[in-house]
């Protein structure tokens, strides 16, 4: 070996270990900086994960009591409290939601459209469920003091529509032919029988215990636990 070729070599190994060198110093350089955009990017994230969780803690809420009247409403014999603060905020964020879809991509649009339709049926569901109520027992509802404040300002106007078209129409059907002192429809015979239906508060009913009620018989009346389903101590089942 030559000396020009000892000298290239050694020139090389010099190149070689400083190319090194700056390449560990960049790649610790970049690293720092991708640690810092990471730590930034982290904290942005963050944010916006907190903000999805509250929304989603918001939906989860409404939408949980929403359920529980729901459940609640279809195995109760009577009419309950209108859930009237949870169905506004639920059709706010349907609103806000279908707003929503027009600007995001198809596959994130249709996960959406499936959440505000499992929204809209609830509510539907809801609704429908207590108006067949309504109905069935419609002239004692509108009787009743405290089952006229269960009731949402539309539920009361369509209970009171309800009770004069079905007295409309039994007087031109039937009642009319009848002598005066039987056309009456809220009448009370002498054994006591009303004419006007009620709810049958002594039906038997299934419930789950949400919260500690103390010493408590209970049974499966649902006149029994009653007062525990309305403080919400209870959810029926």
């Amino acid at each position: 070996m030559n000396t020009d070729d000892l000298y290239s070599d050694n020139l090389g190994s010099q190149l070689g270990q400083l190319g090194s060198i700056a390449s560990d110093s960049l790649d610790a350089a970049m690293d720092t900086d991708t640690l810092e955009m990471d730590g930034q990017g982290a904290d942005v994230q963050d944010t916006v994960d907190d903000q999805e969780e509250d929304d989603e803690e918001f939906l989860e809420d409404d939408l949980s009591i929403l359920m529980r009247a729901w459940v609640n409403e279809r195995n109760a014999p009577d009419l309950l409290e209108y859930e009237g603060t949870t169905i506004e905020n639920l059709m706010e964020l349907v609103d806000f939601q279908t707003q929503k879809i027009k600007s995001q991509p198809p596959m994130i649009a249709n996960i959406i459209k499936i959440d505000v339709d499992r929204v809209k049926y609830l509510v539907r569901s809801y609704l429908r469920t207590r108006l067949a109520k309504i109905e069935l027992h419609a002239m004692h509802y509108t009787r009743d003091d405290t089952y006229k404040e269960r009731m949402s300002q539309n539920e009361l106007e369509y209970a009171k529509g309800f009770v004069l078209l079905e007295e409309k129409h039994m007087r031109r059907s039937f009642l009319d032919q009848l002598p005066p002192h039987l056309r009456g429809l809220d009448e009370t015979a002498g054994n006591g029988m009303d004419m006007v239906t009620k709810p049958n508060l002594d039906a038997a009913v299934f419930c789950r215990v949400r919260t500690n009620v103390g010493e408590f018989q209970f049974d499966t009346r649902y006149n029994i636990i009653r007062n525990l389903l309305e403080d919400g101590k209870v959810e029926l089942i």
